[in-house]
């Protein structure tokens, strides 16, 4: 089962109404975020694989496929 990332849980809260202009914007702004949160995991996966954790994922990208995938 994938794991529910802070950006998902926020969506699903807002559920924002994609009729009006404001839902169009929210949306926007939760993709960005969406972005930015999966650089971060990544950018920290790799920073521990390179300091010595050992983990079956070769690299942050696979690490967020295997773990938030949907």
């Amino acid at each position: 089962m994938a794991q529910q990332t802070a950006v998902e849980w926020l969506q699903k809260q807002l559920n924002p109404d994609m009729k009006t202009m404001q839902g169009h914007i929210i949306q926007d702004l939760l993709e960005q975020a969406k972005k930015m949160e999966n650089d971060q995991i990544i950018d920290a996966f790799e920073s521990g694989y390179n300091n010595g954790y050992d983990n079956k994922c070769k690299s942050g990208f696979d690490y967020v496929n295997e773990t938030f995938a949907k």
